[in-house]
């Protein structure tokens, strides 16, 4: 197994017991993870997303005795409250993708302080920054629009959402500039006064460049960046709706262009339907606030919801009720995505410090308990189906791939 350096947050506003636990934690790492790497962040992230590139460093062959060595690119945000600069990176994630396989017991170092082995090898693969975009305000979420990944679209505590065309940034900042907003190349223009908390965007699968929107004041937009003016840089909706309570998250349909989730603080989930002004077509009532939405990309009917109990909800488009309810997690959900090739796989992460994967035809597979506070995103990996990245509000960035029972795993990845 390959555990790079495990480096946990600063202990002096972490509690006795999870000092504890997070040190059981690290001792067992490896029997835990195939794949284990913990990079701290100088402020906490609130979103994460693994670009859809991959970029090979170096091949194994029968002759060489080094692995095959790949970098994968990383999207998250700052959050700092309004002490700093905010700003969204680009990071760098380079890793062996079968070091188990390579691994020399001669090359193994004794740390006697840390008490356990390290691969020198691995530990020079590092995690870099390789580009970085001062941002106005809180980054809530950054996401990048999947038909061109060089647009990124942001939303702050302004409850403005801006897009960034990365290749017109600079990669590396002078310590002059290093305080400058960089300017956005289009903002979405609101059509509320509103300057609440925004944390709802998400890009359209279907048609490029139309972005969906929701704000803690309960208004959602969309947008269609391809209909600017050539003399702006501002986009007026061409879509509109007004709900009861703020949007806490929303999702397209993934096969579909004018369909879309949206889940609220007053734990209603509504389907809306862009042909028809302000139209739902459906609501799933919940006993409290939703969190997270995520409709399974392979059987685009099944969704899940997480909520602020820490409940986790399978339901299906065609029925109010609930298929199926998870109840594992002991604090309120923050995120939850299914896996994008495993119909039955589903993750979660949670203000309980844990990032969970649930087979939600049989049982919880694996939990990441790394975490000194709590998980704030995740996302899967598109390239290595059981590659995993967390953040958290110990500012730190986790990625890692989970030892899973060969029994449970051949059962969770079953068509």
């Amino acid at each position: 197994m390959d555990v790079e350096a495990i480096d946990g947050p600063d202990e002096a506003h972490i509690d006795q017991e999870t000092q504890d636990n997070y040190r059981i934690w690290k001792k067992n790492a490896p029997f835990l993870y195939d794949y284990l790497t913990t990079h701290p962040l100088l402020w906490p992230s609130l979103s994460v997303q693994f670009f859809p590139d991959l970029e090979r460093l170096s091949m194994s062959s029968g002759e060489s005795p080094e692995p095959e060595t790949v970098a994968q690119r990383l999207l998250v945000g700052t959050f700092t409250l309004g002490k700093h600069t905010d700003s969204i990176s680009i990071l760098r994630l380079p890793y062996y993708t079968n070091l188990s396989c390579h691994v020399n017991i001669d090359r193994l170092n004794y740390h006697p302080d840390k008490q356990e082995f390290e691969v020198t090898s691995a530990s020079s693969k590092k995690i870099s920054t390789l580009q970085k975009i001062n941002h106005l305000g809180d980054v809530n979420r950054a996401r990048y629009m999947p038909q061109n990944p060089d647009v990124i679209a942001s939303c702050n505590n302004f409850g403005s959402v801006s897009v960034y065309d990365r290749t017109k940034h600079a990669n590396v900042k002078t310590a002059l500039a290093d305080t400058d907003i960089g300017a956005p190349q289009l903002r979405l223009v609101s059509p509320t006064t509103s300057h609440a908390d925004m944390f709802a965007i998400d890009w359209n699968r279907q048609q490029e460049g139309t972005l969906a929107s929701g704000s803690m004041a309960g208004h959602m937009s969309v947008y269609d960046i391809q209909k600017v003016q050539e003399d702006s840089d501002e986009v007026e909706p061409v879509w509109g709706a007004g709900a009861e309570s703020g949007i806490n998250d929303l999702e397209w349909i993934p096969n579909h262009d004018s369909l879309f989730l949206a889940a609220s603080e007053n734990g209603v989930v509504q389907l809306y339907d862009t042909r028809q002004a302000g139209a739902t077509k459906s609501t799933f009532a919940h006993s409290c606030a939703v969190n997270s939405v995520s409709v399974c990309p392979d059987q685009t009917t099944t969704f899940a919801t997480g909520d602020s109990n820490g409940q986790i909800d399978i339901r299906d488009l065609r029925s109010a009720n609930s298929i199926h309810h998870i109840t594992s997690h002991t604090d309120s959900i923050t995120q939850i995505k299914w896996h994008p090739n495993f119909r039955r796989v589903l993750g979660s992460s949670s203000s309980d410090k844990t990032m969970r994967i649930f087979d939600v035809n049989d049982k919880l597979l694996f939990i990441h308990a790394g975490h000194m506070l709590g998980v704030n995103d995740f996302d899967w990996s598109l390239h290595d189906d059981w590659l995993v990245a967390t953040v958290g509000d110990d500012n730190s960035l986790h990625a890692w791939k989970p030892v899973i029972e060969a029994d449970a795993l051949a059962a969770a990845t079953a068509s």
